[in-house]
């Protein structure tokens, strides 16, 4: 049962992060003028890209928030699946609350690349060695580019305006995808039998 709760929660990871990574990816192409170094993420949550963007993040949103109820059933550990179902709950809203909606979107965003990184960082009670380390790290440097990034909050879309040499939109995106592939890495160490700290 323990094992089939982890197999459950890797494969929701998986498929959430897998979805939300290609649906942005897709949108950028299909949104007017939008460009990746410029843009923050989130505006793909407006315009045409409003519809499938938030959809995929609402989702994505959902299945983590299963996934954390699944991984405390498998591990017992209240802390990490708190702050992971915490991530999930912020996700949705960043969802619910696109960037046409100040200052919800904002506030949900920013509790997500906290919570997001915080996740990161204790799942190394539930992970074996050099992963629980890696783990700990990208957490680390999410939650420290987040704190780099504060100076891009407010910009106008449109801005173009840099602090140390690199657009909001590519500050935003080292924030999101370092976590984002600790998750699909995660994921994977879930869907394996192996290498994982399951409660007996």
């Amino acid at each position: 049962m323990k094992f089939r709760n982890k197999v459950w929660a890797g494969a929701l990871l998986f498929f959430g992060s897998t979805l939300w990574l290609l649906v942005e990816i897709v949108l950028e192409s299909y949104q007017p003028g939008y460009v990746g170094s410029i843009h923050y993420v989130s505006s793909l949550g407006s315009g045409i890209t409003a519809l499938p963007y938030n959809l995929s993040l609402i989702l994505f949103g959902s299945c983590i928030i299963i996934a954390s109820l699944f991984l405390q059933r498998a591990f017992e550990e209240k802390f990490f699946s708190l702050t992971l179902l915490i991530t999930g709950i912020f996700v949705t809203g960043v969802g619910v609350f696109p960037e046409t909606m100040p200052p919800m979107h904002g506030l949900f965003t920013g509790f997500t690349f906290i919570f997001a990184g915080l996740s990161a960082i204790f799942s190394y009670k539930i992970l074996d060695n050099p992963f629980s380390y890696l783990s700990i790290l990208i957490g680390i440097l999410s939650i420290a580019f987040l704190f780099i990034f504060f100076p891009y909050l407010g910009l106008a879309r449109e801005s173009t305006e840099t602090f140390i040499g690199l657009g909001k939109g590519t500050m935003e995106r080292i924030i999101i995808y370092p976590v984002m592939f600790w998750i699909i890495c995660f994921s994977g160490h879930l869907l394996r039998s192996d290498n994982l700290n399951i409660k007996k």
